[in-house]
């Protein structure tokens, strides 16, 4: 009896171990398969499921974190080529050669990469791991391709949200975001504006989770960056540009006519000499063969060259001629970061918002270059330069660009033109946002109609203006010197969240512009006021904060120069 209780005790010893390493093996099997299905649907960790992203350069993170496996990336299902460093772009005609090559990885290496695409389409992602033989696909990691960006800067809404507008991208003349409401899950693209001391500590602060970068904003004109010498645009990029791990995008001459002889020293170098002052200067200014070399360019170390395009007419084909010219000088990506029309009020230029006929032009207009640019391969990316509804709010003296505007400035409210834009440029099946009704701004007619100024054009070139330059090739005839720079008599925090600022009066000005920032340099948060009187209240500000303030004068002749700027501590 107790030999047969000792053998059922050991028959169901033997019994619960066969179960238990039975058990064992089942889990690990188990476990090994949870592994591999989980990777397949998270594989792709970047870009994120259903976004709108810039077209271009494209960064990818995948999970390779399975040893013993190798990794391939594929675009659409097909392998991304690369001939060395550089990734074979089919769109822009680049062809597989019998030295290109995919690139494989193992769990040893980062797990990232990138992809290059300009069509403004739906697009997939899908990795694939390899080991012993075996193939695992991931689950295709959907996103969306869009050319569509905005030019924004901080003082001309902080009431829009760019999603809205249904933009891919944007920027705002800065290294440094807006970080609000205004960009949420818009890219920001940093710019390094110029070459001033401020530029350089901006860039060596800069944090950006951006794979591009911006070069100086119109360096060929005295009113911008201001960079007559190409050579030294140069030496600064090389400091601060070149070594950063970010796709480089060209600086951005004023000149729009795709030809920029500027952009062409830059890209391609020329030769420069000594100066009658001992300083370099270019070559064909002075021709001094003695001390005459030659000045690198930097075209190599660039990925996009940039088109700023503003007319005071109407021709779509002019912006096409002169993207086609910058494409066969230089047969790199273009990028057109500021686009827009500029007019007078009162001519036949006149753009202005209450010009309902040219409003819907210039509505048109907007629609032609659109489609037109997402079907130019070479075209990356664009965006409009939107003027305010009264652009005197913005730098425009003549008020006659007011239809450019896709919102009001004070509200963030959109014009048509906004809700145009807002449905043109979107890929097919992306889950476009809507402007409602509710969300349109709505014009009254002015009940006095105001008289303006007959105002012709002279003989310069209308093509050599830009909006952001404050200059202006529209003359009355008659002269009309510049205003001088404002002086400020006080600036006083009079009563609760309210300063007053109190100027010299400037004579034969038309206007004042007043900005405030808590930013001492007005590269963010920038906001503006305009008064014909020489004082002016601003309430609504924030107690215990310090802002800076700074005023200009205007008139027919042009922009003054601004006042010193005040600062003053809101303290009731």
């Amino acid at each position: 009896m107790n030999m047969k209780k000792m053998l059922k005790s050991f028959v169901a010893t033997v019994l619960s171990l066969t179960l238990v390493v039975s058990g064992l093996g089942i889990t690990k099997n188990v476990s090994a398969v949870t592994r591999e299905d989980e990777w397949k649907a998270n594989a792709v960790k970047t870009p994120a499921e259903g976004k709108l992203i810039g077209a271009g350069y494209i960064d990818v993170e995948f999970d390779n974190s399975m040893e013993g496996y190798t990794y391939s990336v594929y675009l659409d299902g097909q392998p991304v080529y690369w001939d060395g460093n550089s990734i074979v772009r089919s769109e822009l005609g680049e062809k597989v050669s019998a030295v290109s090559k995919t690139k494989s990885f193992t769990s040893s290496d980062e797990g990232k990469t990138e992809v290059y695409t300009n069509t403004v389409s739906k697009h997939e992602i899908t990795v694939e791991a390899k080991k012993d033989g075996q193939t695992i696909t991931s689950e295709p990691r959907t996103f969306y391709v869009s050319k569509k960006g905005l030019a924004l800067g901080g003082d001309m809404s902080d009431k829009i949200t760019l999603s809205k507008l249904n933009c891919s991208w944007y920027y705002n003349w800065s290294t440094e975001s807006f970080n609000n409401n205004v960009d949420a899950n818009v890219a920001h693209i940093p710019m390094m504006w110029g070459i001033g001391d401020d530029n350089k500590e901006n860039m060596e602060n800069l944090k950006t989770t951006s794979n591009y970068i911006l070069g100086f904003n119109e360096p060929d004109i005295e009113k911008q960056a201001n960079i007559p010498m190409f050579f030294d645009a140069v030496s600064v990029w090389k400091q601060y540009i070149s070594p950063l791990k970010l796709r480089k995008v060209s600086p951005a001459p004023a000149a729009p006519g795709g030809d920029s002889m500027w952009l062409k020293r830059f890209m391609n170098g020329d030769y420069i000499c000594k100066t009658p002052k001992g300083e370099w200067g270019l070559y064909k200014d002075y021709e001094d063969d003695a001390t005459k070399k030659w000045s690198e360019g930097i075209g190599e170390d660039v990925d996009a060259v940039v088109l700023h395009y503003y007319r005071n007419q109407i021709n779509p084909q002019g912006l096409f001629d002169a993207v086609e010219r910058l494409w066969n000088t230089y047969h790199k990506p273009i990028w057109i970061t500021e686009m827009s029309l500029f007019g007078v009020k009162g001519t036949y230029t006149d753009f202005s918002y209450e010009n309902e006929e040219r409003r819907k032009q210039v509505e048109e207009y907007v629609t032609k270059l659109v489609e037109g640019l997402d079907k130019v391969p070479y075209v990356e990316r664009y965006c409009w330069f939107p003027y305010d509804i009264d652009s005197t709010n913005d730098i425009d003296i003549y008020n006659g660009s007011g239809g450019t505007a896709m919102f009001e400035y004070a509200t963030g409210l959109y014009t048509n033109l906004g809700r145009i834009y807002c449905n043109l440029g979107n890929p097919e099946g992306y889950n476009a946002e809507t402007i409602s009704d509710n969300e349109m701004y709505v014009y009254v007619p002015q009940t006095t109609p105001e008289t303006t100024e007959r105002i012709t054009e002279t003989t310069n070139n209308p093509t050599s203006v830009s909006p952001t330059t404050g200059k202006n090739n529209q003359t009355t005839g008659k002269k009309i010197n510049k205003p001088d720079k404002v002086k400020i008599i006080s600036a006083r925090n009079v009563k609760k969240k309210t300063v007053k600022l109190t100027w010299k009066k400037v004579s034969g000005k038309t206007k004042y512009q007043i900005q405030y920032s808590l930013n001492k340099k007005f590269r963010k948060g920038v906001k503006t006021k305009k008064t014909t009187k020489p004082n002016i209240k601003i309430n609504r500000l924030s107690k215990k904060k310090k802002y800076y303030f700074r005023i200009r004068a205007i008139n027919s002749a042009g922009i003054g120069k601004w006042s010193n700027v005040k600062k003053i501590v809101i303290r009731k």
